[in-house]
């Protein structure tokens, strides 16, 4: 069946802050199973911050779930056991400022995510949405590039999502 990733902000036993990424499937006969809660850092993706926008891409056998939590994007490699281990902070996509709800392409070599860093290129108010892409996914990602205009406003523009072809931009 169909997996999902979400976020929770509901106080369960196993929450350890005020947002935290858990995992489900859907099976077509037994619908929705239990959500699976991916557990605490040091040894879990989730901390006492508000994790967002998690987004899981595999590409050759390897599988990475990207996210936010508290200002910045992190990434955390699934484990042989089909664990996530903790987040590492994805330094070339974070900016001085809120760098929130990553979306990966399929393939691993494009990302968006909203910044409402003022210091980044062309910066337009509030939350832009932003790209970054790689030639694979053993590579660092790209300086991020605001989408300008025809995407972004002095408004705030949030949770990019790509189509699953990559020819959309949904927010």
């Amino acid at each position: 069946g169909s997996g999902l990733f979400f976020v929770s902000r509901e106080a369960l036993p196993s929450a350890c802050g005020m947002g935290d990424i858990y995992f489900t499937r859907f099976n077509r006969r037994d619908g929705w199973r239990e959500p699976h809660h991916l557990g605490c850092a040091p040894t879990g993706p989730n901390t006492a911050l508000d994790e967002q926008g998690p987004s899981y891409t595999e590409v050759a056998g390897q599988a990475f779930l990207y996210f936010s939590s508290g200002p910045d994007i992190y990434v955390s490699e699934r484990e042989s056991d089909g664990s996530f281990g903790a987040g590492q902070a994805v330094e070339e996509l974070n900016g001085t400022a809120g760098d929130i709800q990553p979306n990966v392409r399929k393939d691993g070599r494009e990302i968006v995510f909203a910044s409402n860093d003022p210091g980044r290129a062309g910066a337009m108010g509030g939350f832009d949405i932003y790209s970054a892409t790689r030639d694979n996914v053993d590579d660092p990602w790209s300086t991020p590039m605001n989408l300008g205009d025809t995407v972004n406003s002095v408004a705030n523009e949030t949770r990019p999502s790509l189509s699953w072809d990559a020819r959309q931009l949904l927010f």
